[in-house]
């Protein structure tokens, strides 16, 4: 995953579809292009990428994250009270 850009979408290996890209976006408050990208650092796997937004939300992280290690960085952290779920 070293070789993902953000909006280099030449660079993503996995595409995600338009009606769980447009559900996901809207429910998070997020770009398309910063769900794509984060998509690509969670290999490709939606459950992933919906629990690390999941996770950003409850630990109120604001930014979207950059590579592999800091996605694993946000994954490891807990909340201290849970106020955001997706169904």
């Amino acid at each position: 995953m070293e070789n993902v850009k953000y909006g280099v979408t030449s660079t993503y290996l996995y595409k995600l579809d338009d009606e769980r890209l447009k559900w996901l976006a809207n429910k998070v408050n997020r770009t398309t292009g910063q769900l794509n990208f984060l998509f690509q650092l969670c290999d490709g796997d939606f459950e992933k990428l919906k629990a690390l937004e999941v996770r950003m939300k409850n630990c109120f992280v604001t930014y979207c994250p950059g590579d592999v290690e800091e996605v694993e960085k946000i994954m490891e952290m807990t909340p201290s009270k849970i106020w955001f779920e997706l169904e």
